[in-house]
């Protein structure tokens, strides 16, 4: 059962793209069929398919083709179970993807094949800034450098140390902050709403901070527990997480970076130019002087929430 069904798969792969292999994807089928229900494939589909392998491989090397006859049904268990693990490691993928914005997940920088197959769609210059005026500001600079940010987003956290230096060296400029909370981080909204408590108690940045090394433990007891840290008035902030005006304030961020047009975490709008994605110092050095790196990019970014991507 375990040849015909290794078989089932690739020629019902292979089936999409020529007729000739739909027929043996057919028999295959069947053949899986009859076995799971304890009766003998009639074709004899495992047998012939068996020796089509055997002499093919006979062809280039006969020691090979000997073991590979001989453990013909052991191999084809393993390649299923090969064929299962990485199924299984794909969908995990897909997974981390969406939550984390990278396939590898939350925490890592490596790779991930999703950034080439789906970062070519997206093209910052395409983005509608948001006007400024209206978030928390940092600094009181002349130039305005806006970024919408996830505090639970993994790469609007890896950020902020070269956005922390950039604006450091540069006073003319002044950071604004707008959120735009990922529903697949778990607890992205409550962080959201937290800064916001924190901001009608003047204290937006430290929490801004704090939610970011805090990061991912968001949950209400541990966003009470920054508020203590931070010195906040706790039953305010309690009142305020649960207040309308809150969730009033969140909504319009939210409703900007539909607007926008944003498709992922972190986005800096800054001046003309648009950056997506972690940034250096360097480029936002680049960016302060007007240059527009290519599809204003680098790395990776969560995912937005659903409808904000067009």
């Amino acid at each position: 059962m375990v040849l015909c069904f290794v078989a089932l798969i690739v020629f019902g792969v292979l089936g999409i793209f020529s007729a000739k292999y739909r027929v043996l994807a057919k028999e295959a089928l069947d053949c899986v069929a009859r076995t799971a229900t304890l009766r003998p494939c009639q074709t004899g589909f495992d047998t012939r398919l068996k020796g089509q392998v055997v002499v093919g491989v006979l062809k280039v090397s006969p020691g090979l083709a000997r073991v590979l006859n001989k453990n013909f049904q052991l191999l084809s268990v393993a390649f299923t179970l090969l064929f299962f693990a990485s199924l299984a490691y794909s969908a995990f993928s897909v997974y981390n993807y969406v939550a984390f914005g990278n396939c590898n997940g939350p925490d890592s920088s490596a790779f991930c094949v999703f950034d080439a197959v789906l970062g070519a769609n997206a093209d910052a210059s395409q983005l509608k800034p948001i006007a400024p005026g209206v978030g928390p500001t940092l600094g009181n600079g002349s130039a305005a450098l806006l970024e919408v940010g996830c505090f639970s987003c993994p790469y609007t956290k890896k950020t902020q140390p070269a956005l922390k230096e950039f604006l450091a060296s540069h006073p003319e400029v002044r950071l604004e902050f707008r959120v735009l909370p990922i529903p697949s981080h778990e607890n992205s909204d409550w962080a959201a709403k937290a800064a916001f408590c924190a901001d009608e108690q003047n204290a937006f940045w430290p929490m801004h901070d704090a939610l970011f090394d805090a990061q991912p433990n968001h949950d209400r007891e541990n966003l009470v527990a920054l508020a203590d840290g931070l010195g906040l008035d706790v039953s305010a902030f309690n009142a305020c997480l649960d207040s309308p005006r809150v969730q009033q304030r969140l909504d319009a961020d939210v409703s900007a970076g539909k607007a926008a047009g944003i498709y992922g975490t972190p986005t800096f709008f800054f001046g003309n130019v648009t950056l997506v994605g972690p940034q250096s110092v360097a480029a936002f050095q680049d960016a302060l002087a007007g240059k527009t790196p290519e599809n204003g990019a680098t790395g990776g970014a969560c995912p937005p929430p659903e409808g904000v991507l067009s």
